[in-house]
């Protein structure tokens, strides 16, 4: 590899770690278990990190605050006033951190080329070991890589729609829609609420959150075992290996 290949990179890996650095300090001005509450403080809701509620609760006197029929909808309006929360809380983080200024001068200095450094302190870049690398003919490696764009294709595709589960309680009562860090709605059957105490609710809230989230996490974990089950790593090395042996284009 040049001096100018790994001088670039070196300047690549020093930005990421001063953003990195940036979304460090960032996070730790997050105030955590942000919480909301609808207009008549009847249900709260508080944040987790990963924008779900952590918690759905409902007041002792939930019944007296608001109708069977609303409790619902007073869940998505508790939802909506601690994420109003959260956002205010981020802007007073970036005002807080100059998060724009320290963005600016990271802008400008990578758009100034650093001196070259001591080439002693310059990073190794490892190579991929393909000692033990049995490639295929060009013909079946180019099909199976394809297949890969192809596959990837298609999950940029699905992607561009997140998953959306629902979660219910264990009497099927209770009824959340969530997708990755939000939650869309919340469904209560109004003539079972009717005779519940708030302790009954709260179990109730608490078996559909936690069945959304498992269900989310399986539909994630598929993700990513399809991305897995293309074998790109081994595809990549299956194509150094050739071009290591340009003899086997002509083969």
């Amino acid at each position: 590899m040049n001096d100018e290949f790994i001088e670039g990179l070196r300047q690549f890996q020093q930005q990421a770690l001063n953003l990195q650095s940036m979304m460090t300090d960032m996070q730790q001005r997050m105030p955590l278990g942000v919480e909301g509450t609808d207009a008549q403080g009847a249900v709260t809701v508080r944040l987790a990190t990963d924008g779900l509620p952590e918690f759905i609760r409902a007041a002792s006197d939930w019944q007296r605050r608001q109708e069977p029929e609303a409790i619902g909808a007073a869940v998505s309006e508790a939802y909506g006033a601690a994420m109003s929360q959260q956002m205010t809380a981020w802007a007073q983080a970036f005002e807080d951190s100059d998060w724009q200024g320290k963005a600016d001068r990271l802008d400008s200095q990578s758009a100034q080329p650093e001196a070259s450094a001591d080439p002693a302190a310059q990073p190794d870049i490892p190579e991929r070991d393909l000692r033990y690398v049995v490639s295929r003919p060009l013909d079946v490696l180019a099909e199976d890589v394809l297949s890969a764009f192809d596959a990837v294709d298609r999950m940029d595709e699905t992607a561009s729609e997140p998953a959306e589960v629902e979660g219910t309680s264990a009497g099927r009562h209770v009824t959340l829609a969530v997708t990755k860090g939000a939650l869309r709605s919340c469904e209560v059957d109004r003539q079972w609420a009717a005779g519940q105490s708030y302790i009954a609710l709260n179990q109730a809230f608490e078996e559909a959150l936690g069945d959304a989230r498992g269900k989310l996490n399986s539909a994630e974990a598929a993700g990513a075992d399809a991305i897995a089950g293309l074998q790109v790593d081994s595809l990549l090395d299956e194509a150094l290996a050739i071009l290591r042996n340009p003899q086997r284009f002509i083969d």
